[in-house]
């Protein structure tokens, strides 16, 4: 269960921004769009935050940043070399910024216990990097004290006392670029392992999309997820009766087009000569015609391409209580599926097994801002037109009336957040020659 997130000197994030989940205001459908987690600190979360904003605003990076944290978290001790530079990039735009690392703070629930965990980097090393743990029983324990002093030069490593095992075996193989706890996870840590755990089941869908091998693969090895995503692409009013999957095994040497050069590289240096491919097609069967006809994935529109790619992934969400985060999830989809979608995560309350999946989007429909979305669960971004820093804000903030009308104060510029079109010179030249 995802509490909040926060970064601070990421792109164009230069002030430190936080998103979260917390549902600290009881809302009128507090009912369905938060749930109970059981857990004193933070007893209610909220099951859907979608951010609204202008392009440009920082939505998208906003995703990015949530994206290399987590891949940074999962993959720092085995992806890279020591030596091999770290992606800063911090706010540019101010010239104090420049220089400083960039952070970023995640607090979480995994196994009813309560973790906040952070590190911050620049481009060279790891600066910063801390986790506290709040077990269902018991104190808060500060697990990780990890600092580096630029001026010194030195690190310095603290642990607390609940933490066993190899602590210097783990402490003495973390590179300067790496972080502690995904090095300690892969050699077997207790402690820190459900960290790593809980950044490797967070789903983050970027605005290209996702791809579609996770559904592929689902629909060919079983059955009654086939069924299940077919069903999620019937309800999505997509006329597609069944999928099928054939498997070739091709030569590297004879693919068309061939495959990136690294990707050729790694393959032929672990030995690989050939490699499965697998064709999907999609089964339509028009009521008027009496015939089936397979269409190749390729030929399919991108709004269905794009909805069956998703439709794995969020089965396997709402399945097991992940947290999914899609930027620009109305991207090629109608605005009723949308609304759809982010019903499922909402009407989850009523099932009786408690589901607590949780989606974070990026949006630009303001028709889901009438009855789709409750008012605690709405974000806006906006950059400031002076210094180009921008701020990540929740509609509470700007204490709506009860009965406001949100898409009218939205688009009216009354929570920020929407771009301010002016009329270009060449319109100008345009119109004064009509």
């Amino acid at each position: 269960m995802l509490v909040a997130f926060a970064m601070t000197n990421y792109t164009c994030f230069r002030d430190r921004q936080e998103l979260s989940m917390e549902a600290v205001h009881r809302a009128p459908r507090e009912d369905t769009c938060a749930f109970s987690t059981g857990i004193r600190r933070f007893p209610r979360l909220n099951r859907v935050s979608a951010i609204y904003g202008p392009n440009g605003s920082g939505k998208s990076r906003f995703v990015e940043g949530l994206d290399f944290a987590r891949n940074f978290v999962i993959g720092s001790s085995r992806e890279s070399q020591s030596g091999d530079a770290i992606r800063h990039i911090p706010f540019v735009f101010d010239a104090q910024t420049r220089g400083q690392p960039t952070s970023f703070e995640t607090s979480f629930i995994q196994d009813d216990t309560v973790y906040e965990y952070g590190f911050s980097i620049d481009r060279s090393r790891v600066h910063e990097e801390w986790l506290l743990a709040w077990p269902p029983r018991g104190r808060m324990r500060r697990l990780l004290d990890r600092r580096f002093d630029p001026d010194t030069e030195e690190e310095t490593w603290g642990f607390g006392p609940s933490v066993r095992g190899h602590k210097e075996l783990w402490r003495s193989s973390t590179r300067p670029n790496s972080l502690f706890v995904s090095t300690a996870a892969q050699l077997n840590s207790t402690t820190f392992r459900p960290v790593v755990d809980w950044f490797r089941n967070l789903q983050v869908v970027a605005a290209g999309g996702i791809d579609p091998s996770y559904t592929i693969g689902i629909a060919k090895e079983s059955p009654d997820l086939k069924r299940r995503v077919l069903a999620f692409l019937k309800d999505a009013d997509i006329a597609v009766s069944d999928i099928r999957t054939r498997t070739e095994n091709r030569r590297l040497g004879e693919l068309s087009p061939p495959l990136p050069p690294g990707v050729m590289e790694e393959l032929s240096n672990v030995g690989e000569a050939t490699i499965e491919l697998v064709y999907v097609s999609f089964e339509h069967s028009p009521a008027g015609s009496g015939e089936r006809q397979y269409l190749d994935i390729d030929d399919e529109s991108d709004g269905t391409r794009r909805l069956f790619a998703f439709a794995g992934p969020w089965l396997d969400v709402l399945d097991n209580d992940r947290v999914v985060v899609i930027d620009e999830l109305d991207r090629s989809l109608h605005p009723l599926l949308v609304a759809s979608l982010i019903r499922r995560i909402n009407s989850a309350g009523a099932r009786e097994d408690g589901q607590r999946a949780q989606l974070v989007a990026t949006l630009h429909d303001v028709t889901l801002l009438r009855d789709v979305l409750d008012r605690s669960q709405i974000w806006f971004t906006e950059k400031d037109r002076e210094t180009e820093a921008a701020t990540l804000t929740p509609l509470s903030d700007f204490r709506p009336r009860p009965r406001e009308a949100l898409v009218r104060g939205y688009l009216g510029g009354r929570y920020g957040g929407v771009p301010i079109i002016q009329e270009s010179e060449f319109d100008v030249r345009a119109a004064s020659r009509d």
